[in-house]
């Protein structure tokens, strides 16, 4: 920065103060008026009338396979009505569902069907469709100790979920609550070198960790069943113990990390014994394919009645078309560990996940090279990976108004081919009125909808929250390469509550690479929040990451996010009109652009507009408007700019990390080519520090903008939950 605006900025920290109290002499503040909306009343969701015709198939949990699926003669399975809808002759055929649990232990698939075949609820009734069995077998026990309750199980990898009716049980952690820390950096015995690492500075598939020194507990009862957790970037690593090497002092690992361990880094173990020592908790002996379990005050062996998941897909759907699902609950399934074959990415040879969103997980529910395959009204609930997965080519398919509970990664993971032809491709899939809560809940970094390759997409009028990492993530390609995702349409979404601490580098809304047609409009998003320890960065409310390119972004409100309200790394050509950005922690905007070096695809990376920002209005609180200003590669113009405590006394920040002396004033600002037409005034919200963001009715500071007032309230779902 100039040596005139630093000689600037610290005349400015001194006078600020003065020029502040100096605004009391000034003209009183205008009394703003303001008239309220009745919000209107959302309709309830409404399932499929019951009227079962001459092709339908009757299902009830009391019912008999060796019967002909008739309203007097129900079967009992799914697939068994399957089969029959295949046998009939009739090309539309509604499979009833009464109410109860069914229990699948492995997948029902569905290949190369063309019939347009229904799975309806019966109305009133509850179905469940559930990859969970119950437990036999409970006898006294004693671990650590304390009395408990064991019973044999069959032999698991992937023993993970333990439930009470619906509620997830939890295993044993150490230690109970917090974290350790790594204490000290050291690759050595990792899988690469500085040298050898195909992913220079980010990967050495670390198979060792130098424990914290507060942890006790080293030489683990049965160390290959617990679960090393480690959160560092944007990375929930998981892996399982080897043993500790008390020679070397470490803890070795069965899986290699995919990002590199430092020191400082938190972690915790999952499953461990020595910790069993609370009512509810439990811990799996894989040695003995044992669980045990303390109970709660009145359970016995006599009346204990815990479910555990023995299955992570419930439904494959290839090759289909015309499938729907209407009311019904799909529930409880394990977390296995990726499998990893088939996967392209360089990590997976290694055996390592790889690092991003939780990119290789599966669904409860896959669906393949399938056209018009919908969701409506169903639920799913405690689902160990992702809810559904749309794999490779699949088209024109729905999920509406649905509820998503409890996801073990990604609510709904829209993917496909990254090249080829039409029929190739993954397109026009829409998520639509759906409820995405309590999401990334055993892979950390799970987004609640993720879309890496997939074009003319809608993702409207949901309502995210509860989750680890990024509630809507789109693009998989970083830098200026071709993609095929384009056209994604991102409105009237609700998003609060994400990151919530545990990782870093996250947003509201996410996306990556060139995006023609993509538009980011009517969306609330409010509390996203990075790991707030030593390295944890980023928790941004609309973050356009790496190459992310011609992207409206319109008519959203973003506040309270703990880093800036509005992210852009590198791009090109974004426009950024009419949203409110306000009370970021760490200010209002940043542009990081960092270089050439990440610009893949793009011949003159110096040369081009990174974004513009048009009658926007950004609220800060003693804190910037720009936390950085990246290359200046970008414009303002006729934006409102205002802070609750300093008033239009608002400052920028040339570096990320803002001081007193890296401050840079109103003048300073327009010398670097920026408050373009700004308007310092007082947007005149009614009461922003307990969120409302009303409009006054008449205020000239608006129209001097040109600002079209939006009506926020309307973002989120459109029926009753």
């Amino acid at each position: 920065m100039g040596i005139h605006l630093r000689l600037v900025a610290f005349f400015m920290i001194f006078l600020l103060p003065f020029m502040r109290f100096a605004d009391y002499f000034r003209a009183p503040a205008e009394t703003f008026t303001y008239t309220k909306s009745e919000g209107a009343e959302k309709p309830g969701r409404k399932n499929a009338d019951y009227s079962f015709g001459r092709g339908d198939i009757l299902v009830l949990p009391e019912g008999d396979d060796a019967n002909d699926g008739s309203e007097t003669a129900p079967v009992k399975t799914l697939q068994r009505a399957k089969e029959l809808a295949q046998e009939k002759t009739e090309n539309d055929i509604t499979v009833w569902l009464g109410g109860g649990l069914y229990e699948i232990s492995e997948p029902l698939v569905f290949e190369d069907s063309k019939k347009n075949i229904s799975f309806c609820a019966v109305p009133g009734e509850e179905v469940r469709i559930s990859g969970s069995h119950s437990i036999d077998g409970w006898q006294e026990d004693e671990v650590n100790g304390r009395r408990c309750l064991s019973a044999p199980v069959p032999a698991s990898k992937a023993f993970t979920t333990l439930l009470r009716g619906d509620t997830p049980l939890p295993v044993t952690r150490y230690p109970e609550s917090g974290y350790f820390y790594v204490r000290e950096t050291d690759h050595s015995g990792a899988l690469f070198t500085d040298e050898t690492t195909p992913w220079k500075n980010w990967s050495y598939g670390d198979l060792r960790i130098t424990p914290d020194r507060n942890q006790k507990i080293l030489a683990f009862h049965s160390p290959e069943g617990v679960t090393l957790r480690l959160l560092h970037f944007w990375c929930g690593e998981i892996s399982q113990v080897a043993g500790y090497d008390e020679k070397s002092g470490r803890i070795m690992l069965t899986t290699p990390l995919s990002m590199r361990v430092e020191e400082g880094q938190k972690y915790y173990f999952e499953n461990v014994r020595e910790t069993l020592d609370k009512p509810g908790e439990w811990y799996y002996d894989k040695e003995s394919a044992r669980i045990y379990y303390i109970p709660i005050e009145g359970e016995t062996t006599d009346n204990l009645d815990l479910r555990f998941a023995v299955t992570d897909k419930l439904i494959t759907i290839d090759n289909c078309s015309n499938i729907s699902f209407d009311g019904v609950t799909f529930c409880d399934t394990c977390s296995p560990f990726p499998e990893l074959e088939g996967h392209n990415h360089w990590l997976a040879q290694y055996g390592m996940r790889h690092p991003q969103a939780e990119f290789d997980c599966g669904g409860a529910v896959e669906l393949t090279d399938s056209q018009n395959i919908a969701f409506h009204n169903c639920v799913f609930r405690n689902i160990g990976t992702c809810a559904v997965k749309f794999v490779h080519a699949d088209k024109d398919c729905s999920i509406d108004c649905c509820d998503l509970i409890g996801i073990g990664a990604s609510g709904i993971y829209i993917d496909g081919a990254e090249r080829g032809g039409d029929e190739e491709i993954t397109e026009r899939i829409t998520v639509r009125d759906t409820l995405i809560k309590s999401y990334g809940r055993y892979f950390y970094s799970g987004c609640g909808i993720l879309l890496t390759h997939a074009r003319d997409c809608e993702l409207k009028n949901n309502e995210i929250t509860d989750g680890y990492y990024t509630a809507i993530s789109v693009g998989w390609v970083w830098g200026y390469a071709p993609s095929v995702t384009n056209n994604i349409i991102i409105e009237n979404n609700l998003i609060y509550n994400i990151g919530q601490g545990w990782l870093s580098d996250m947003g509201g809304i996410y996306t990556l690479g060139r995006q023609p047609g993509t538009i980011i409009r009517g969306n609330v998003i409010h509390d996203v929040a990075a790991d707030p320890d030593e390295g944890g960065y980023g928790g941004w409310g609309i973050y356009l990451d790496e190459g992310s390119s011609k992207i409206e972004v319109e008519k959203n409100l973003v506040y309270r996010c703990l880093s800036q309200t509005f992210h852009q790394h590198y791009g090109e050509d974004n426009v950024i009109t009419n949203n409110i950005f306000a009370l970021g922690g760490e200010g209002a905007l940043r542009s990081s652009y960092t270089g050439a070096e990440h610009q893949l695809g793009y011949d003159d990376p110096d040369n081009h507009n990174e974004f513009t920002l048009k009658r926007n209005i950004f609220l800060t609180d003693n804190t910037p408007v720009f936390a950085e200003f990246g290359n200046n590669n970008f414009k303002d113009e006729g934006n409102i700019y205002w802070d609750l405590r300093n008033h239009s006394h608002v400052f920028c920040n040339w570096w990320s990390d803002p001081n007193l002396f890296t401050r840079v004033f109103e003048r300073g600002i327009k010398k670097l080519g920026h408050f373009t037409d700004a308007v310092l005034e007082d947007p005149g919200f009614l009461d922003p520090a307990n969120d409302d963001y009303t409009l006054p009715d008449i205020n000239e500071s608006l129209d001097k903008i040109g600002f079209e007032r939006f009506d926020y309230e309307s973002a989120g779902t459109l029926t009753q939950r």
